[in-house]
């Protein structure tokens, strides 16, 4: 394998945070309370509260050694789905209107009332995020697929989540020498993406990327099956016990979601009436 994959790989797993104490919670407990923590949250109906959330689950994550620069370039991720709503709903939800963009052929309106519906989901999408950047930053790929096994998810659906990630870079590097081999022949990319060479040559890659793909599938399942795989998943051991310490970390992070929740429900004012 070249070394270049190789490091490719070894990226898809975080190891960041290899001597990080939160990496040795036992992993059932940390995918089990992180979704809790996470359905919660998204449940939330007020952006203070949500934000809280996010605030929190960031300031844990960098806690547990995860770079800031690493975190927020995984929230670029993002911007494709946060964008698309925050560019669409304002212009489609009618109501006071916050500023207009004349194109000349027609005259876009930008509403209150959608900027505001905007607002809301994006910051779930954030926060539910930065969960998942938390779990996968302080557990390895390989200890989360144990876990889910663990609590009964099917190992079929599980695998085939692992060899996804695990091959994620083994098509990096594919892409990467069919964009080389191109620009060797003399491509040069288009001004804009409607250019005919330009989609003819990109729809060529896909393709072979397609068929490549294919192929090392293949060869994969061959090389497994001359390993002995039948299909099913033999364990990895015994089950390690899970302890105390484990058990509080979990109702710890549960805990914060709950109370959070518990103030955007008027937990504060309850409390104020007791007095």
């Amino acid at each position: 394998m070249p070394w270049g994959t190789a490091k490719r790989m070894r990226g898809v797993e975080d190891s960041s945070v290899g001597r990080s104490w939160v990496r040795q919670v036992d992993p059932r407990v940390k995918v089990v309370s992180l979704m809790i923590f996470i359905i919660t949250i998204t449940t939330l109906q007020h952006k203070t509260m949500l934000m809280a959330a996010g605030i929190f689950l960031l300031t844990a994550a960098l806690l547990a050694g995860v770079p800031l620069k690493r975190i927020l370039m995984r929230l670029l991720y993002l911007i494709p789905f946060g964008g698309l709503v925050i560019v669409t709903l304002p212009l489609v939800i009618p109501g006071e209107p916050l500023f207009s963009l004349d194109l000349g052929f027609v005259q876009l309106v930008a509403s209150r009332e959608g900027w505001e519906s905007a607002v809301l989901p994006c910051l779930r999408m954030t926060a539910a995020f930065l969960g998942m950047i938390f779990l996968t930053a302080t557990t390895s790929i390989g200890d989360i697929g144990s876990a889910f096994r663990q609590l009964g998810v099917p190992a079929f659906l599980i695998m085939i989540i692992e060899f996804t990630l695990r091959y994620i870079a083994v098509l990096q590097e594919e892409l990467v020498q069919m964009q080389r081999a191109a620009k060797s022949r003399g491509f040069r990319m288009g001004r804009n993406f409607w250019h005919g060479h330009t989609m003819k040559t990109l729809g060529r890659c896909i393709a072979m990327l397609f068929l490549r793909s294919h192929e090392r599938a293949e060869r994969v399942y061959y090389a497994m099956l001359s390993r002995g795989y039948s299909g099913q998943w033999k364990g990895s051991g015994p089950v390690a016990k899970i302890r105390l310490l484990d058990l509080g970390w979990g109702t710890a992070m549960i805990a914060v979601a709950w109370t959070i929740k518990f103030l955007e429900l008027g937990g504060a004012r309850w409390f104020g009436h007791l007095k």
